[in-house]
Order: C-alpha cells, then sequence, then structure tokens
C-alpha cells in the first residue's frame, strides 16, 4: 500500500472500487433477493432489515473517523481542498439522504410495518424519523476542523473506510436492485430498452455518488494527483455499466 494518502494508505487504492465492484457482481443479487421477499411476502423478513440499519447505524461513525484522518493529512501536507468537486458532493449529498429513505422504506416493508394496524404505523414513523436525525448526524459529522489523533494509516482508518464502503454496497442493493428491478426490462425487446436509457442512465449516476463516498472523498480532500478526471470518469462507467447490465445484456 502506498504512504501518500485516503484510501491508498488505509484499504490500498483500488481495494475500495474492486471491493465494491465484486461485491455488485456477488453478493448484491443475495441481499436484492431478501429484501425482494420482504417486499412480496405476507410475512416479515427479519434478516435484511437487520443488515440494512446496522450499516446505516455505522455509516456516520465512519463518515467521522474519514474525515478526521483526512484532515490531518491536509494539515501535515498544507494542503486546503477546493474546486469543482464541490458540485460533486452536493449532488451526493441530495441523493444520500433520498437513498437512505429508500433504505429505510424496504426496511419496514421487510419487517411488515407498512400500513396495517396502528402499532406498525407507530414503528414506521419512529424508524423514519430516526433515519431523517441520522442524516443530520451524518451532516454534522462532516462539518468542523477536528483532526485524528492517530496517524494516518492507523487501524480506525481502515475501519473507516470499511463502514463507508459497507453503507455504498448494502444502499445500492437496496435502492437499485430491489426498488429500480431491471431484470424484467432486460426481458423486453431491444427497441423500448434503449428508448429508456437517456432517462435511466443520469438516474442512476445521481444515486450512484453517495455510493462511492470513500472514492469521492479521497479525490477532494486530498491533494489532485495526475489524472484524476480519468479516474472519476472510470469509475461512473463502470458503475453504470454494472449497474444498468440486466437491461443491456
Amino acid at each position: 500500500m502506498a504512504a501518500d494518502g485516503g484510501i491508498r494508505a488505509g484499504i490500498g487504492r483500488w481495494a475500495a472500487s474492486a471491493g465494491f465492484y465484486l461485491y455488485a457482481l456477488l453478493a448484491a443479487p443475495w441481499l436484492a433477493r431478501g429484501l425482494k421477499a420482504g417486499m412480496e411476502g405476507t410475512d416479515p423478513v427479519w434478516w435484511p432489515g437487520v443488515v440494512v440499519l446496522v450499516v446505516l447505524g455505522l455509516e456516520p461513525f465512519g463518515l467521522r473517523a474519514k474525515l478526521r484522518f483526512l484532515r490531518r493529512r491536509n494539515q501535515e501536507e498544507g494542503f486546503q481542498p477546493e474546486g469543482p468537486a464541490l458540485a460533486v458532493f452536493s449532488a451526493a449529498g441530495i441523493a444520500h439522504v433520498l437513498v437512505t429513505m429508500f433504505c429505510g422504506m424496504l426496511v419496514l416493508d421487510a419487517w411488515g410495518l407498512v400500513g396495517g394496524s396502528e402499532n406498525a404505523s407507530g414503528w414506521g414513523l419512529a424508524l423514519m424519523v430516526a433515519l431523517v436525525l441520522k442524516e443530520f448526524i451524518g451532516l454534522f459529522a462532516a462539518g468542523g476542523q477536528s483532526v485524528s489523533r492517530e496517524p494516518p494509516g492507523h487501524w480506525k482508518e481502515h475501519a473507516a473506510d470499511l463502514f463507508l464502503l459497507a453503507y455504498g454496497c448494502v444502499a445500492y442493493t437496496a435502492w437499485w436492485q430491489a426498488i429500480v428491478d431491471l431484470e424484467a426490462v432486460g426481458e423486453g425487446p431491444l427497441g423500448p430498452r434503449l428508448a429508456l436509457m437517456p432517462v435511466l442512465v443520469p438516474l442512476f449516476l445521481f444515486f450512484y455518488l453517495p455510493m462511492r463516498l470513500p472514492f469521492l472523498l479521497d479525490e477532494y480532500h486530498l491533494r489532485p494527483a495526475r489524472g484524476r478526471r480519468g479516474r472519476l470518469a472510470a469509475e461512473l462507467a463502470i458503475g453504470a455499466v454494472l449497474g444498468l447490465w440486466p437491461a443491456i445484456r
């Protein structure tokens, strides 16, 4: 592992991206099937909701720790992040809130807490309020100027990277593979599928941004390295191909 910052000093420069893509190909269908079973069945399916909620709860801790390590690097190197990446983070922040709400609705559906009895409605409201508070906690975690006491590359940074990666993986499954099911689209004629692409591609990329928080945080907060635009374009392109593959294969 390189020693020049971010994911490169955490779980490896390309490990986060490789892990995300491997998850999307190998493990995501397993979780998606569980979430869909909860949506379609009449009996509660507990384990997918537990997985989603645990990951959502850990993400603010990962975000706070990750930013503290990034700020320490910047402090040691005398680098102040700035530039057009701020617009990308604005879009990612909006999409992050929406994706989290999608995840909450899926948990409610999987646990049978949508509609029905007054008790179910009460639990559902409590969960959604908790998720809104979680988003505010994440917003506050991203603020401030505090830095880590531990040096970059500490095991706490590894854990922070893993928490953020887990959020990206699980949220990706929830909003794209469970709510937006492209398998039915992929079974249709080629013409309608191609006609949907101008709508699906921007939609996917907008909601895909918060899935790649570890990568985006490194690119924005660390000293720019040669090929930044190419890396950003490659991350978006590979993600789009994997995400839209069920509709275009």
